[in-house]
């Protein structure tokens, strides 16, 4: 058992030099995130708190802004509509890619009362915003579906890493739960004892995290290695329906029905999608926009209701496993903790970092 144990620090502390860096930058860009929309407000006050001229435009009248100004998407989805009369209509904006490694998001923002596009950029540009290229940074690392299988990866590395960790401490696990492992007062002992109680402490929390976002991340792999390429037609694709009849239809054919988005596809083939909550659905992991109503984009007939409640086993655990992952079915207090808990993965590589630099030159 002392091999295998002598083995697994070994290897907890190669794991944790290889892929420390990552799991630096994952964590912190995590925490971050967790308050994206709130920072973005209180960073962004020329696009969240416009003057309000006017009436509020029509989200058809939105969409049809975006789609005349960029002819050549492959998708466009409302992403955001506005939570009052000072705030834009946002606009998710999916380009055509070609090769694995493109970065295929953009965004827009309207201005609910003129309806002029005041700020619109790519996911890959620092300048363009700060917490959309976070997003692109931390589930892709600015790297498209290839940074996406690549994200994947290293969160097996991390996996592995958290678990060789709870084997070399395996001993003290009991202990730390029951606060019986004090915290030294000497330098690295100090350190020793820190990366050990917070290793375990948030080892579970951690495990959680890696594993929803790398199930998130499964799918990128079948982009990467797949052959075929999608050719859509040029020049501008409006769809035929008015977007506001769609939304007037779901919130009668499901009274309370909370539209958040809607999936407007490229070409006539495709379902248009108003994603929301329904008012039935009660458990945490299915807030958001888990159901929705699918149109058809010529006729504007209803094609499909998507009840998360009623759908398939394999829709209800992906939709829940992204709420678990993004920390989305809990208020403040709840985000707060997933925040604090995700900042661990920087301290107990920075921490581990320094014990194994002075034990290497100890040797």
């Amino acid at each position: 058992m002392k091999t295998f144990t002598k083995w697994a620090f070994r290897w907890h502390g190669y794991l944790g030099i290889g892929s420390g860096l990552f799991f630096l930058l994952l964590g912190i860009s995590g925490s971050l995130l967790i308050f994206r929309h709130d920072l973005d407000r209180l960073m962004n006050p020329n696009i969240y708190h416009r003057p309000a001229q006017g009436p509020i435009i029509s989200a058809d009248s939105a969409y049809r802004v975006v789609a005349e100004a960029f002819p050549d998407l492959a998708k466009i989805v409302l992403h955001d509509f506005p939570l009052s009369s000072n705030e834009p209509y946002e606009f998710m904006l999916y380009r055509q890619v070609h090769r694995p490694y493109d970065n295929h998001l953009g965004f827009a923002f309207v201005d609910s009362h003129s309806g002029v596009i005041i700020r619109q950029g790519n996911y890959e540009e620092l300048g363009g915003s700060f917490f959309r290229w976070m997003y692109n940074l931390h589930y892709s690392f600015l790297l498209g579906p290839i940074g996406q299988a690549a994200v994947a990866i290293v969160g097996i590395l991390l996996l592995l890493t958290i678990l060789s960790g709870l084997v070399v401490y395996r001993k003290y696990l009991f202990k730390v739960f029951l606060f019986q492992v004090p915290l030294q007062k000497n330098g690295r002992r100090r350190l020793s004892s820190l990366h050990r109680i917070l290793g375990v402490w948030s080892a579970f929390f951690n495990l959680l995290l890696l594993i929803t976002g790398i199930w998130m991340n499964i799918p990128a792999f079948q982009q990467v290695f797949s052959s075929k390429v999608t050719i859509y037609p040029q020049g501008s694709y409006l769809a035929k329906v008015n977007l506001d009849g769609l939304l007037a239809y779901c919130k009668i054919a499901a009274p309370g029905f909370e539209p958040i988005a809607i999936n407007i596809p490229k070409e006539n083939d495709g379902d248009i999608l108003v994603r929301g909550h329904l008012p039935t659905t009660d458990f945490c992991l299915f807030n958001g926009k888990a159901s929705h109503f699918a149109f058809n984009p010529i006729t504007g007939v209803c094609r499909d209701k998507l009840d998360i409640d009623q759908a398939d086993f394999s829709k209800k655990i992906s939709w829940a496993v992204y709420q678990l992952h993004i920390g989305a079915f809990g208020g403040y207090f709840l985000r707060c903790i997933y925040a604090l808990i995700g900042l661990t993965p920087a301290i107990l590589t920075l921490t581990g970092g320094y014990l194994w630099y002075k034990r290497k030159k100890k040797r």
